[in-house]
C-alpha cells in the first residue's frame, strides 16, 4: 500500500485513476478481459454473415454475450443501441471497481465525457432499413429512438442513470476518440470544474455499412489463413485490421477527493497532447513530424524524460501505413531510446474496436502497470525490418512498469498522446 499523502494545495488538482470497466471481445469484464488477453490467444473470429453480405472473408471480434454486441440475432427492433448498453455495463464496472457510492455521484462535481466515433451506428442501420420497408409501420418506431443514433446518446444515458449535474461532454475524433476523452475528463478535473469525471467510450459497428465502407477503402485484412490470425501489426505480411467492438471506462478523480473518500489509485494521468496530421483523409505524412512533435510536447510538458518510459502502448492497427508512420514517429522523438522502450499493440488479439480503441487499450495498459507485466503484440511472426522497435511479439514480458505512454490515432489525421505513472510503485 502506497504511503498517506497530506493533501496541499499543489495535490489538489492532481488527477487520478479509481475505476476500470471493460468490455471487450474477450470477455465481458474487466479482470475476465485481462486474463484472456494474456493467455496470448486472438478473440477474432470469422463473420460469417457478414462475410456472406459482403462477399468475402471478413474477420471480427465479436463479444461474448450475444445480446451486447450489434451482430446479434435476438434483439427485438428498435432496441436499445447496443453502444449504448455497452457503456452503461462498463460504467457500472468501473463504479463498482472505485468503491464509489451512487449518491456520491449525484452532485455538481461530478460529470462524464463519454465519446463515440460515430454515434449509435447500429440503430440508424436499423432505421435507414425501415424507411426502406413498406411493411414497418411507422409508430411501430419510438419517436425518441433516433436520438440513440447521436454521438451523445451514451454520455447522455450515462448521466441519466447517475443523476450527473457536472459536464457532459461527447468528443468525437475517429479511431482516437477513447483516449482523447479520457484527456478531456482529466482536463475537467484540473481546471477544478468537476472532482469526478467518468470517463471513456464505446463502439458497436459491426454492420455492413460500416465493414463495406473499410473494405473499399483496403484497410481491411485479407488473405489470412485463420480469423485469429487476421490482423498482423508490425509484421512484414501485414495488410489490414479487423473491426471490434466494446467499451472502456474510467473514473478519474482528482487526487483530494480521492484521498479523502480513502481510495487507493491504480494510477496518475501525468497528462496529455493532441495533434494533427492533415496530410490526406485517410494517410499521414511518411516523415512522421506531427506526430513525433506531439510525443515530445507531452514528455516536456510532464516534465517526463524518455529515458523514464517503460511501456508504450502503440496504436498498432496492422495496416502497412500506419505501422510504419508510429514506428519513424517513435524514433524521431525517442532517438536511440526507441528501440530499447517495450512497447505492444493490443490488435492483432481483439481487433480494432474504432471509438473505443483508446479507451479499452488504456485500461489495458493500466492494468499492465498494476501487474508488472508488457502484453505481446500478437501475430507477430515476421517482423518488418522497417519497423524496428521491441514490439513483444507473441508472449507477455514480466516487467516492473512506473511510467508509461499511450498512442491513439485516427482517419482525418486526429493524434493523441497520454502518459500514466504507476501509483502503487511511486508512492
Amino acid at each position: 500500500m502506497p504511503p498517506k499523502i497530506s493533501v496541499t494545495e499543489e495535490t489538489s488538482r492532481r488527477v487520478v485513476i479509481t475505476g476500470i470497466g471493460l468490455i471487450t471481445p474477450y470477455a465481458v469484464g474487466r479482470e475476465q478481459s485481462w486474463q484472456k488477453l494474456l493467455s496470448g490467444h486472438s478473440a477474432t473470429r470469422l463473420l460469417q454473415d457478414l462475410s456472406n453480405q459482403l462477399g468475402r472473408p471478413i474477420a471480427g471480434g465479436i463479444i461474448p454475450d450475444a445480446e451486447l454486441s450489434s451482430t446479434s440475432h435476438t434483439r427485438t427492433p428498435f432496441q436499445m443501441d447496443p453502444s449504448i448498453d455497452l457503456t452503461l455495463k462498463a460504467t457500472s464496472e468501473a463504479i463498482e471497481d472505485a468503491g464509489l457510492d451512487r449518491r456520491q455521484l449525484s452532485s455538481e462535481s461530478a460529470g462524464c465525457v463519454i465519446g463515440s466515433s460515430k454515434g449509435g451506428i447500429a440503430g440508424y442501420a436499423e432505421l435507414t432499413a425501415a424507411s426502406h420497408n413498406k411493411s414497418t409501420a411507422n409508430d411501430s418506431i419510438p419517436p425518441e429512438f433516433w436520438l440513440q443514433c447521436l454521438p451523445t446518446a451514451c454520455s447522455q444515458a450515462v448521466t441519466a442513470e447517475y443523476g450527473l449535474q457536472g459536464a457532459a461532454l461527447t468528443p468525437v475524433s475517429a479511431c482516437a476518440t477513447g483516449l482523447s476523452s479520457v484527456m478531456r475528463g482529466a482536463d475537467l478535473i484540473r481546471d477544478g470544474i468537476c472532482d469526478t469525471v467518468i470517463a471513456g467510450s464505446a463502439d458497436a459497428s459491426l454492420v455492413p455499412a460500416v465493414l463495406g465502407s473499410f473494405q473499399r477503402m483496403g484497410v481491411l485484412a485479407t488473405d489470412f489463413p485463420s480469423s485469429a490470425q487476421a490482423c498482423k501489426p508490425y509484421d512484414s505480411r501485414r495488410n489490414g485490421f479487423v473491426v471490434g467492438e466494446g467499451a472502456g471506462i474510467m473514473i478519474l478523480e482528482s487526487l483530494e477527493h480521492a484521498l479523502e473518500r480513502n481510495a487507493t489509485p491504480y494510477a496518475e494521468w501525468l497528462g496529455g497532447g493532441l495533434g494533427a496530421d492533415s496530410t490526406h483523409l485517410m494517410q499521414f505524412d511518411p516523415a512522421a513530424e506531427s506526430l513525433a512533435r506531439l510525443i515530445k510536447d507531452t514528455l516536456q510538458r510532464a516534465h517526463v524524460s524518455a529515458a523514464e518510459l517503460d511501456y508504450i502502448n502503440l496504436h498498432g492497427t496492422g495496416t502497412q501505413i500506419n505501422d510504419l508512420y508510429e514506428t519513424r514517429a517513435l524514433q524521431n522523438a525517442l532517438g536511440d531510446l526507441a528501440s530499447s522502450i517495450p512497447c505492444s499493440s493490443l490488435k492483432g488479439g481483439m481487433g480494432h474496436l474504432l471509438g473505443a480503441a483508446g479507451s479499452v487499450e488504456l485500461g489495458f495498459t493500466i492494468l499492465a502497470m498494476r501487474d508488472h507485466i508488457i502484453p505481446a503484440t500478437l501475430n507477430l511472426e515476421h517482423p518488418d525490418p522497417q519497423c524496428n522497435l521491441n514490439y513483444t511479439p507473441r508472449v507477455a514480458v514480466p516487467k516492473t512498469i512506473r511510467t508509461a505512454l499511450k498512442l491513439s490515432f485516427g482517419f482525418g489525421g486526429h493524434l493523441v498522446a497520454g502518459l500514466l505513472r504507476n501509483w502503487q510503485v511511486t508512492r
